[in-house]
Order: structure tokens, then C-alpha cells, then sequence
């Protein structure tokens, strides 16, 4: 038997060790001896944590009490943390999917109708202990559609559903006016012939709708509720601070427009995937917006750093922190993004403390999304979303041995 044979097999041995069988789960199962990063909340040592029923029932030192007859399970020189929450996830839809071209400007179209939570990124990002994450629509349509927010795990019953109608992806730059004619050339034989070709068009296509959907609040004031447009109507919920826009602008001057057209409107914008972020980083404290940052390590080493002509930094993610801007990391659209927990580790590389890593991948973005009444942090009564690692998962080596949606271990190799 070969070294690297005997070290699956020791590997195997944990996980299943880790991974309590569904009949336990059922009932009472405490997690005891490891380090607990609770989320939002100081470490505690020698941590306990106990759940059941797919909720925790309490999180605490080493002398909570342990419920009688509960499964006990030695986690000795582990660490657990909640279940990870990515606020900007691609890989639960394809491409072709998660972009409808027909038009420049589909509001109403939504996520959901695309997800597959079957795909090996979702698989892949289970495995490195996300739990819950934020999708969207892509970002080649000017305003793309409704966002929604599942847990990583599909069954008969379906996505595990906690938010249907998150957010409203926005785009600027250049992706929405990418694949046209070129200037004075070309034929109109495609759909792709009516699109905008500069960012004036696209910042145009925005405001224009915003402009149709503010009449119609007007006229509806004024004349009671006229005809029922589906996409004028998402975009009036905007309006009503009913549903938050997620703008997704990386260079300086599509950020301050992003800020500009939130502003001349009066609606809620995050900001997402916002590189150059560090130019404007006093208007955006400011303007009390929050920020997806995504991928931190992949910032100027990778073909996607610099899109949209964006300069960006790997100092960027301190700078906001300092300036107390709300932020959160996530893996965003770039391909090569690393997992969560090592952007969050990288995230710590460039300034942050480990704890400010930690909260940027738990509980702030479950902050932001509206779900941290059940997600993002270990606290009684909350959802029981949680990952056991080998040891500190901020460490490079550190690998997910047990994850857990709902108390359920979810664990699969990658």
C-alpha cells in the first residue's frame, strides 16, 4: 500500500468520522473541542456547539451543558466556522444561461429560472465550505434581472430558497455594448444590431428606464394603477427602496456614474466587483454604499484584472476597511478566482485582520442580503450551516473536513 494510499484512507476516516449519520442528525449532535469562530463574535476556545432538528440550539464554552443521550463528536484541534456565504456567485448558472440578449434591458427575468445547483463549481464551492450563495443574472445585458439567494444543496423538493428577489443587476462599461457592428460598418442581421456601442448608450438605457419607471409612479398617483408592465414594475420597486440594485462597475468613471445615476434617482445601489473603488473611496463612504470586492487575489495577476480599463489594487480591500465602508469579498465573475475562504485568506495577506476576513465571507454578507436571521453566523435558533476544519481555515493548507446545510453533512470530494 502506497504513502499516498494510507493518506486517502486516514483522510476518509476523519470525514466519516466528522460526518454523522442522517439518523443522528435527526436528533441532538454536539460538536465539542474545537475552536469556534462564531461570526461578528469573538473566538471561543474548546468551543461547544450543539444542534438539532437543523438548527443550532447553542453555541458556547467548554462548560455548556450537553444535553443527555446527544451524539458527541470530538473535534479536537479543529476550528468551526458558520456555513460561508458568497454575495456574488456565478457558477449556478452557464453563460449562455445566465445572459437573455434578446433585449438590452430585461428587469423582470430572474435567476432562479436558470439555476442549476448541480453544476461542479456549485459542487466545488460546497466542498470549500459555502453554504449559501447570492446569484445573479450575468452582466452582458444593461439591466439583467432579478437576483436570488439559495443554500448550495438541490434536492426533490427543489433549491433551498431564502431570498427569491434579492437584487437587480445592473451593468456598466463594456460588456453590454459587446458583439455589435462595428461604427459605420456592418449589417443589421442580427439581434446584436440594435444594441448600444458606447457607454453613453449604455448609462442611456439605464436612465431611460429608470425615466419610464418614475412616470409610471406618477401616473399612478395621480390615476390609480394603469396597465401591468412586468419590467417597468421591478424597476418601480427600485424606486421604492423595495428592491436594492446591484451595480456592477469596476473602472473610476463607471463607479462615480454607478454612484451619479443611484443618486439622480433616489434608489439603493451596491456596488459590485468595484476595482478602482480606492479613487473614490471617500464619495463611497459618503454615499454610505456598501461593496462587493471580488476576488482579492486575483487583482492585477490575472487577464481579468483591469477590465473596463479598471487600474486595480491589491491595498484596495484595506483602504475600505480603514474608511469604514460596509464590504464583503466574494468570488464574483472571475474565472479564476480562488475559493472563498482563500480569498478571504488573501483578503488578510493585503490588511485585513483575520477576523474582519473571516466576518467578510459569514455574517456581513448574510448582513447585506437580509439573512442573517438564519445564515452567517452560529447562534441559537439560527440555521445549522456550518464547516469543521482541519485547523484555521485562513491557513493555506486548511481544508473543509465537514460541511453541514441544515445539520446535514453535505461534504463531497471535489
Amino acid at each position: 500500500m502506497t504513502g499516498r494510499t494510507v493518506m486517502n484512507l486516514a483522510k476518509l476516516g476523519l470525514v466519516l468520522a466528522l460526518a454523522v449519520p442522517a439518523s443522528a442528525q435527526e436528533g441532538t449532535v454536539v460538536y465539542q473541542g474545537a475552536r469556534i469562530l462564531p461570526g461578528g463574535k469573538p473566538a471561543i476556545a474548546q468551543g461547544v456547539l450543539i444542534v438539532s432538528g437543523g438548527k443550532v440550539l447553542a453555541v458556547g464554552g467548554p462548560s455548556t451543558s450537553i444535553p443527555s443521550g446527544a451524539t458527541v463528536v470530538d473535534c479536537s484541534g479543529k476550528t468551526i466556522t458558520p456555513g460561508l456565504v458568497d454575495a456574488s456567485f456565478a457558477g449556478a448558472m452557464t453563460d449562455e444561461d445566465s445572459n437573455e440578449q434578446s433585449e438590452e434591458v430585461t428587469p423582470s427575468l430572474r435567476a432562479i429560472d436558470s439555476l442549476d445547483l448541480t453544476t461542479d463549481a456549485v459542487r466545488h464551492a460546497r466542498a470549500a465550505g459555502v453554504t449559501t450563495v447570492h446569484a445573479m443574472p450575468g452582466t452582458k445585458n444593461v439591466i439583467g434581472g432579478i437576483g436570488c439567494v439559495v443554500k448550495t444543496v438541490d434536492d426533490a423538493a427543489g433549491p433551498h430558497l431564502l431570498v427569491d428577489d434579492a437584487s437587480l443587476r445592473i451593468t456598466m462599461g463594456a460588456e453590454p455594448s459587446m458583439g455589435n457592428r462595428a461604427i459605420r460598418g456592418g449589417r443589421p442581421d442580427s439581434m446584436y444590431y440594435r444594441r448600444p456601442t458606447t457607454r453613453m448608450g449604455v448609462i442611456w438605457e439605464v436612465r431611460k428606464a429608470f425615466y419610464d419607471a418614475k412616470a409610471k409612479l406618477e401616473r399612478t398617483a395621480a390615476d390609480g394603477p394603469g396597465d401591468n408592465d412586468p419590467a417597468t414594475d421591478v424597476l418601480t420597486k427600485v424606486l421604492q427602496g423595495k428592491l436594492v440594485a446591484y451595480t456592477t462597475a469596476r473602472s473610476e468613471q463607471d463607479l462615480r456614474t454607478a454612484l451619479r445615476l443611484a443618486d439622480e434617482f433616489g434608489y439603493k445601489t451596491v456596488l459590485d466587483e468595484a476595482q478602482d473603488a480606492y479613487y473614490l473611496v471617500d464619495e463611497i463612504a459618503a454615499a454610505k454604499v456598501a461593496v462587493l470586492l471580488g476576488a482579492p487575489s486575483a487583482e492585477d495577476v490575472t487577464g481579468r484584472a483591469g477590465a473596463d480599463g479598471a487600474s486595480p489594487r491589491f491595498s484596495t480591500i484595506a483602504l475600505l476597511a480603514q474608511k469604514k465602508v460596509p464590504f464583503v469579498v466574494t468570488t464574483g465573475t472571475n474565472a479564476a478566482a480562488l475559493d472563498l475562504v482563500r480569498e478571504a485568506m488573501f483578503a488578510v495577506r493585503f490588511g485585513l485582520s483575520p477576523e474582519q476576513a473571516i466576518d467578510a465571507v459569514t455574517i456581513r454578507p448574510a448582513q447585506l442580503l437580509g439573512i442573517d436571521n438564519r445564515v452567517g453566523s452560529l447562534a441559537a435558533g439560527k440555521d445549522a450551516d456550518f464547516v469543521v476544519w482541519s485547523h484555521d481555515p485562513l491557513d493555506p493548507a486548511a481544508v473543509a473536513e465537514s460541511v453541514h446545510i441544515d445539520g446535514i453533512s453535505v461534504l463531497e470530494s471535489r
